[in-house]
């Protein structure tokens, strides 16, 4: 019996040891991250999606500064180096390179700053698409109405987001097809409410057509304001502010 007690007392120290040890390899793996957590990519930040009502805000923005700051660096003579400074917070070096906007600048005179870019709130209002858009950018279409310069046409603009500030950083034109806009009565009435020579209230809206124009071209909205006739053509947009004869 005095035989067996170092026996036994041998196994007891030998199990204590690999409990011991047993205890500190379940406190290892515990610590320690799994290569599958490790290689784990980071959550992505939800995107914010911006409203319609945004971006043609934003776009809105972005042009009367534009012109605000032009008109004034012109008038205070500065270098194109310090106005590109100015306008570097609402568009990107590139486009200011596509757009060619220092030969336009050093120019100063006619219709250059117009034929840049130019949105007309009435326009954003009664109609804007946003045809893509994610974190990094944005795909906006606008309407452009014909005037005694430019037929109608389609604007697509590409905002890009910057360190959180969305930039304009390029503009394409987009034909219409023969239908043209097809402008609603509603979004004709948006737009003629924001029309520059506009200032009367609505009386009435009725579609007239041109005796001497047949098909859509020929025809318009007519909105009668304390008497004074306004009309706008739903394919192009085109706005006539005098009397028109031979209508019917």
């Amino acid at each position: 019996m005095r035989a067996a007690i170092p026996l036994i007392v041998f196994f007891l120290v030998f199990f204590t040891i690999g409990c011991v040890k047993q205890g500190e390899d379940m406190q290892e793996t515990a610590a320690s991250p799994s290569p599958a957590a490790e290689e784990r990519p980071a959550a992505v930040p939800v995107h914010e999606e911006k409203s319609v009502e945004w971006a043609a805000n934003r776009l809105l923005e972005i042009s009367n500064r534009y012109f605000e700051r032009l008109e004034a660096a012109q008038a205070a003579d500065l270098p194109f180096e310090k106005f590109r400074i100015q306008i570097s917070g609402d568009m990107t070096d590139h486009f200011i390179s596509e757009e060619k906007m220092e030969e336009f600048y050093q120019v100063r005179v006619g219709l250059t700053a117009l034929y840049l870019f130019h949105y007309e709130p009435g326009a954003l209002a009664a109609r804007t698409t946003i045809l893509e858009q994610n974190a990094e950018r944005i795909v906006v279409k606008t309407m452009w109405f014909a005037n005694e310069l430019n037929s109608g046409y389609y604007e697509i603009s590409t905002l890009i987001n910057q360190e959180g500030k969305w930039l304009l950083d390029e503009r394409q034109r987009e034909e219409l097809t023969e239908k043209g806009f097809q402008l609603s009565i509603e979004e004709a009435t948006i737009y003629m409410k924001a029309f520059p020579f506009y200032e009367k209230p609505v009386t009435t809206v009725d579609t007239i057509q041109l005796e001497d124009v047949p098909g859509e071209y020929g025809r318009f909205y007519q909105f009668m304001c304390d008497g004074n006739p306004y009309y706008i053509s739903p394919v192009d947009g085109y706005v006539l502010h005098k009397k028109m004869e031979n209508v019917r």
